[in-house]
């Protein structure tokens, strides 16, 4: 079996540009391997939806809990037999890539593994144990009122409603997190960096990533072009709508009538920057002072963040919102009307010669 020398396991955080940095690393993943001896695995022909995140991969492989079960169903992995040999293909395309590698160092990228429960993250720790010397968890911190308008647009994308997550807010809980992550990987296996730091630095993102390993990507790193995948606050009122009217999820399966494409059609709606109330800001700042302060003290960040003007009453729609959507509904009325067109020429037609028919053979009408 292959062992590796390091095995640097990015963990995110969320919403600290990880997709931006896996995207990056995707894409020049043969000049780490070959430049800089770090061997990133890119092949999963079983996973369509793989842009160099190992998020779903190592999450299918410890999803014990059924809430973890039930966001793998949404992903389409509804039985167990679908579970079992989705594992066994994850675990085959991983093997065969460090078999064929010849680099000293290994890197995997899963934010996944921030919401691992203890023992899921004691598990996975165990398994990667075996095959690298050393294990360095990588994590970048952002504050979390910062952070709140895309971890909320994110749950949106995959079924919650506003409602709800104006209730109870989504963050990471610093202090339980890199406390469950010390003792599945042992002490100091640990680096953490701000990410209002890495966004400043020149460098860019990924490169500033990799600098907290001491590692120079230099010049022929060539960074993909940043992409902004955040949607409007007139979109995230009608995402919330849709998913509370017809939930993705109804009696533990994934709702036949949700199609794939609609969440991305309505995320498109043009508008103003999305914000929460004021209050749910509040409460975030509110119950995140005691992590703020455990993180400053035990890893020196000194994390600061104003709440972000809105700009505009919560429930207004901007005129750019309402042409937005009105030309959505007409594209909709035409393409409904030229489906059905041929239908209802066809219903006329075959109803005329019905009435032929009738007639021929003596009928009346």
């Amino acid at each position: 079996m292959k062992r590796f020398r390091k095995l640097y396991l990015h963990i995110g955080l969320g919403k600290t540009g990880t997709t931006s940095v896996q995207r990056d690393i995707l894409a020049n993943a043969k000049l780490l391997e070959s430049k800089h001896d770090i061997f990133y695995p890119t092949h999963f022909p079983h996973e369509r939806h793989f842009h160099g995140n190992h998020s779903i991969l190592l999450r299918a492989l410890y999803s014990s809990h059924a809430d973890v079960r039930a966001r793998l169903v949404a992903r389409g992995l509804e039985s167990a037999e679908q579970l079992a040999a989705y594992n066994k293909q994850t675990l085959a395309c991983l093997e065969r890539g460090f078999a064929q590698t010849g680099a000293a160092n290994l890197m995997l990228s899963a934010e996944s593994v921030a919401h691992f429960y203890r023992p899921d993250m004691l598990e996975l720790a165990q398994w990667l144990s075996g095959y690298a010397d050393e294990i360095i968890v990588l994590a970048c911190v952002r504050h979390p009122v910062h952070a709140l308008s895309s971890e909320i647009q994110q749950r949106l994308n995959i079924g919650s409603v506003l409602e709800d997550l104006y209730a109870k807010p989504p963050f990471y809980r610093f202090k339980s997190l890199f406390q469950r992550v010390e003792r599945a990987f042992g002490p100091g296996s640990l680096v953490v960096y701000d990410f209002s730091a890495a966004v400043a630095d020149p460098r860019g993102l990924t490169r500033a990533m990799f600098a907290q390993l001491g590692i120079d990507l230099g010049e022929q790193f060539r960074p993909r072009p940043p992409s902004n995948t955040s949607m409007s606050h007139e979109a995230a009122l009608l995402i919330s709508a849709l998913n509370h009217s017809l939930p993705v999820m109804v009696n533990g399966a994934r709702n036949r009538l949700r199609k794939a494409n609609e969440i991305q059609r309505l995320a498109k709606i043009p508008g103003r920057k999305y914000t929460a109330p004021a209050a749910v800001y509040e409460q975030v700042v509110a119950s995140m002072k005691p992590d703020l302060d455990w993180l400053r003290e035990h890893y020196g960040l000194a994390l600061d963040a104003s709440y972000p003007d809105p700009g505009a009453a919560y429930d207004s729609f901007s005129p750019e919102s309402i042409e937005a959507i009105a030309l959505e509904l007409a594209a909709y009325s035409r393409m409904r009307y030229g489906l059905l067109s041929p239908l209802i020429s066809s219903y006329a037609s075959l109803r005329a010669l019905g009435s032929r028919c009738y007639r021929a053979l003596g009928g009346r009408r």
